[in-house]
């Protein structure tokens, strides 16, 4: 087991594996201690003999497993190589004392078979203490798509295991100058995987943002000469202006229900916040302050509440308002400089950009106290991302030299870097998705 699987906070106990009469086993998430459930998952069986090239998909399809359940703070793989068999065909395959030998207390089974255009894999979840076989389920994507396949497979696994869905069919958009030199809009999956461009500007796109179906993007564009901010459908692949007042238009948030949509924009010579309805477009003006800026908003989760940073006290700092700007209260203290809040799906942290003496890095701040922790340490680190499980952060970070983006658990720990190439920045994790492989 991992060091950072021993250091997560997270609060969770393995209470008990049962076996009920449908041979489910849950990892109970609680607030009475911790623990993480060691798990094997062997490389595939093969159905039918050789495949010749296919079995390099076979192959693929396993290792990813293995890294998506291994993404979870409350699963651990361990490492095949101590494993005491090499395949799992058969019920003596399955030894309790063997398996039980290495720390393992589930087996994810996985048999492999294609028809050279399409993948089939049946997954088998057992028990080491009694070789029980806990879940079986079939699934079939065309080849292309067995990546992403193995994603179902995983968040269907981590449910089954733990009660609670992953996000291995989550994604990720980020601003990037790979191509070019322009900054342009990407979205790849939550690893890195399959990064694609959504915008051809050519020229600055700025702060993507999901909305919460995830099938629509805004986000910042320079295209015409200004800031102005523009939506795009995912599925439709079509790009759409949403605001274009004078001056710049930025930051923009989407509300939990996707009726609102807040942002900044320039009024009366000062940036302030606004809410627009993003069916009518009838906007209503949320700040009135004269000599400070007011940007970079952030919807609660239960969307009665927008975080949002503003130097009204100073220094840029961030503040917490009711949703048409009422019972405005300052939540940072800590820090010369706080920005980029995002609000934890959980509803009890928002985690930020802090600047302190030793530069930028990703601050946790405790809504109730206002207290901080600081993830982060090396290089200058900004515009933190919470996934829909509020158990990792997206972040970008130039410890590698250029900025690239990395994934963390909530804690600081288990850092991933996923991109590579140009400079990645202004991360936003999208929602979770159930993809539909027809």
């Amino acid at each position: 087991m991992t060091l950072s699987k021993f250091t997560s906070l997270l609060i969770l106990i393995l209470c008990a594996i049962s076996i009920f009469a449908q041979g489910d086993a849950y990892l109970r998430i609680t607030d009475y201690g911790t623990g993480v459930m060691k798990i094997a998952v062997p490389d595939f069986e093969p159905h039918s003999g050789d495949f010749g090239d296919y079995d390099t998909i076979r192959t693929m399809m396993a290792e990813v497993l293995r890294d998506d359940l291994n993404f979870s703070p409350f699963l651990d793989v361990v490492d095949k190589v101590f494993y005491p068999v090499t395949r799992v065909g058969l019920k003596e395959d399955l030894d309790p004392f063997s398996w039980s030998n290495i720390g393992a207390n589930t087996i994810i089974r996985g048999d492999f078979d294609t028809d050279k255009r399409s993948v089939f894999v049946e997954i088998h979840i057992y028990s080491i203490s009694n070789s029980h076989r806990l879940m079986k389920k079939t699934y079939e994507s065309k080849i292309n798509q067995a990546r992403r396949l193995v994603h179902k497979i995983s968040d269907d696994i981590h449910k089954a295991l733990t009660g609670e869905k992953g996000v291995a069919q989550t994604q990720i958009a980020f601003i990037s100058d790979r191509y070019g030199g322009y900054k342009e809009l990407y979205v790849c999956d939550y690893d890195g995987y399959a990064p694609r461009r959504i915008t051809n500007a050519k020229s600055i796109v700025l702060s993507p943002a999901w909305s919460t179906g995830g099938d629509k993007l805004s986000y910042t564009s320079f295209v015409n000469g200004k800031a102005d901010i523009y939506m795009y459908d995912i599925y439709k692949e079509r790009e759409t202006l949403l605001a274009n007042h004078p001056g710049s238009n930025l930051t923009a948030a989407w509300s939990p229900d996707n009726r609102y949509i807040a942002y900044s924009r320039v009024c009366d010579d000062n940036a302030e916040l606004f809410l627009m309805d993003a069916r009518t477009g009838e906007e209503t003006r949320l700040t009135y302050t004269l000599y400070s800026i007011e940007t970079g908003p952030c919807f609660s989760p239960t969307g009665r509440e927008i975080a949002f940073t503003s130097d009204r006290s100073g220094t840029p700092q961030i503040f917490i308002m009711d949703i048409m700007g009422s019972n405005v209260r300052r939540l940072t203290y800590e820090g010369k400089y706080n920005t980029s809040a995002s609000w934890s799906p959980r509803g009890d942290k928002i985690c930020c950009t802090s600047q302190t003496e030793f530069g930028y890095d990703i601050a946790l701040i405790d809504i109730a106290t206002g207290t901080p922790m600081y993830l982060t340490c090396v290089g200058s680190n900004e515009n933190p991302s919470w996934a829909p499980d509020g158990y990792h952060i997206v972040f970008s970070s130039n410890r590698s030299g250029s900025y690239q983006l990395y994934t963390m658990n909530w804690d600081g720990t288990d850092v991933n870097r996923i991109t590579n190439g140009g400079t990645n920045k202004m991360p936003a994790w999208s929602c979770r998705y159930t993809w539909s492989f027809d």
